[in-house]
């Protein structure tokens, strides 16, 4: 592995460990409205996106371009989506469903390669159609033993795949998309804060809240241009290893912090989609594997 390699796998381990600890962040929130949060997190990231922007101007190491009218749409759609996950994701994290969010980030490579077959034509491998039922049955038993749709999951699932099958389509920087994306957002969220009328209420409460309210801009879009940032530099195969770090901190929060609900149905359910997800990264290893000796 190169040095270049290394550099993107820590900085991706950075990027991936910010998004497991999010919760305990989120959590530290929980006197605030979820929507409130959501709305001042849309507005900070929006903030957080113009400084970044600001300074790349200002050491002259980069400058912002309008995207083309096509990827612009693409943009703001993509801006709709990310939106929605961050609104479910906080609730849930509120709710004290962190479990439940954590099983969608566990999804997601799966969702990943399902709507790459249904909207871009690829071809799916037999192994990832095995790990793609493994994923249905394993969705199919919670709702049936639990008497409930995993709604929670499926949505930061299906949010989240929708926004990457948008990023990979319209494809921009990772700061010139955030900025496309919150701007479409800024105006909802300044409306839905002041149709509230609690905007004051909340930033005179404590000084603690206020100081994680501001900070909420930096928590979302950090880990969001490490992640960009390691993509870069690491095979993708490497990088689909790396992203179950994420879902796994969140559940061992849920479990073992949080004390949320975690019985036998539900462990028979999440271990099928587990062995979907073992099939997934283990059937992505080797093919990635033998592309790379082709190519030697």
């Amino acid at each position: 592995m190169t040095d270049q390699e290394i550099r993107g796998v820590w900085i991706g381990l950075s990027g991936y460990i910010l998004w497991g600890l999010s919760p305990i962040f989120w959590k530290a929130l929980n006197q605030v409205e979820a929507m409130d949060i959501v709305s001042w997190r849309v507005i900070c990231t929006f903030v957080f996106v113009a400084a970044c922007n600001l300074l790349l101007r200002l050491t002259r190491r980069g400058k912002v371009t309008p995207l083309p009218f096509l990827r612009n749409k693409l943009s703001m759609l993509g801006g709709g989506l990310i939106g929605l996950n961050w609104g479910m994701f906080v609730w849930a994290v509120e709710s004290e469903r962190v479990v439940e969010a954590s099983l969608g980030y566990f999804m997601n490579p799966l969702m990943n390669v399902f709507l790459g077959v249904v909207f871009l034509g690829e071809a799916l491998r037999k192994a990832q159609w095995l790990a793609v039922t493994f994923a249905a049955a394993g969705v199919l038993w919670l709702t049936i033993s639990l008497n409930a749709f995993p709604w929670v999951s499926l949505t930061l699932a299906i949010s989240f795949a929708l926004y990457g099958l948008i990023r990979k389509v319209a494809p921009a920087s990772p700061l010139q998309g955030l900025r496309v994306e919150t701007s479409v957002l800024l105006i909802p969220a300044v409306a839905f804060v002041l149709l509230r009328g609690n905007a004051s209420e909340n930033l005179t409460s404590d000084t603690a809240t206020v100081i994680l309210i501001l900070l909420s801009g930096a928590v979302t879009g950090i880990p969001l241009l490490l992640f960009a940032s390691s993509a870069k530099r690491i095979p993708l195969s490497i990088l689909g290893i790396l992203q179950y770090i994420t879902p796994t901190i969140q559940f061992l929060l849920g479990v073992f912090a949080y004390n949320e609900t975690f019985d036998s149905n539900r462990l028979i359910g999440y271990s099928i989609i587990w062995s979907g997800l073992v099939i997934f990264a283990l059937d992505s290893f080797r093919f990635a594997s033998s592309q790379t000796s082709h190519v030697e």
